[in-house]
């Protein structure tokens, strides 16, 4: 049975007997969710026909939840339904560790979230170039002593393919486009034709690959556009050690005229719980990156209460009050965030008023 709809089914079921207590249950949302499936396939990074068998990927917020993956690369991760994920490859002998952007899972599966995954050659190779042409500091381990952010323009037509016409549209870049950061970091750097990060490419070339070599701890949400393009942001995560490569086709991906980006990468944050008592609910928050909010309780098309408020990196907590009039009736929170590139995501969660 769908558990959220069971848990809803409870909550009504509770009004309706005018008993749904404020600790209960019925009134704790969040216990018991939904899941949803992270999958993709992990291969060499430049060799896309070496598939890595038996890697692990795990995710940085809960490390319980892991996947291994097959003969061909391929995983299937199951977590939970609106959360914030992190997924890294911890990877067989010979090759590298490499996160991926940070997602909100928002009931509906993630595929092609792919892991091109470097041999130790090529990273030590583009370890050399960017200690001379960066500085870039590293740990005894081999480790970047603080984080690098990848990503790549990608066409269009590498998204929502197998990962056959993946492979044969490559280089699959679009030439011509820029990335900014907020919080705010230095220019990147562009990978031209060659694949090699070069300080002279002013923008992105037909191979797509966009870096920042040095970057401190925090949440970033990088923005790309060019002349012609829209492209979708995303979210990295960084700490000190990270490589987080928001690969195609992630990251930042082209969108075609008026489409907007999945919802997955958007405004990174949701609804954590929700407890009702007889005078408000008490709502958390949980923010993965710093977010306007816009949050409603409401009963049928009445509007209780409402709050607008910029969300920091974390959790945040509130309550929203209703009339007495309104007790014993089913409410809904409607919850609005806006992220940093000014895309908007709208969630609602059903609660109980209880009498």
């Amino acid at each position: 049975m769908n558990v959220r709809a069971l848990q809803r089914s409870l909550v009504l079921a509770a009004v309706a007997l005018s008993a749904a207590p404020a600790t209960g249950l019925a009134a704790e949302r969040g216990l018991a969710k939904e899941t949803v499936t992270i999958s993709g396939r992990a291969y060499a990074f430049n060799h896309m026909d070496t598939y890595l068998e038996g890697a692990t990927i795990r995710v940085r917020e809960d490390r319980k939840l892991t996947a291994v993956t097959d003969a061909n690369g391929d995983y299937e991760l199951e977590v939970p339904t609106d959360t914030t994920v992190t997924p890294y490859i911890d990877p067989p002998e010979g090759y590298n560790e490499i996160d991926l952007q940070t997602f909100h899972t928002r009931s509906k599966d993630i595929e092609n979230a792919n892991f091109q995954t470097p041999a130790d050659a090529e990273y030590n190779a583009l370890a050399g170039l960017l200690g001379a042409l960066y500085d870039v500091q590293f740990t005894p381990d081999g480790r970047p002593a603080e984080c690098v952010i990848v990503t790549t323009s990608s066409a269009r037509n590498v998204r929502g393919v197998d990962y056959q016409t993946f492979w044969d549209r490559t280089p699959h870049g679009v030439a011509g486009a820029t990335s900014t950061a907020e919080p705010a970091l230095p220019d990147p750097t562009y990978f031209n034709e060659n694949v090699i990060p070069d300080p002279n490419q002013p923008s992105s070339s037909d191979d797509g690959g966009i870096i920042w070599p040095v970057v401190s701890a925090g949440h970033y949400r990088v923005m790309t556009d060019s002349p012609d393009t829209d492209f979708a942001s995303f979210l990295a995560n960084c700490k000190p050690g990270r490589i987080i490569n928001a690969n195609p086709p992630w990251g930042a991906y082209e969108l075609a005229a008026g489409e907007k980006p999945l919802r997955a990468g958007t405004a990174v944050g949701g609804i954590d719980a929700l407890e009702a008592s007889k005078k408000a609910v008490k709502v958390t928050l949980g923010a993965g990156e710093a977010l306007e909010a816009r949050v409603k309780l409401k009963s049928g098309e009445r509007t209780e209460s409402s709050k607008e408020l910029s969300l920091p990196v974390g959790t945040t907590k509130l309550k929203l009050p209703f009339y007495k009039g309104a007790r014993g009736a089913s409410g809904e929170v409607v919850l609005k965030l806006t992220d940093a590139a000014g895309d908007k995501v709208k969630s609602t969660e059903n609660v109980g008023l209880p009498k």
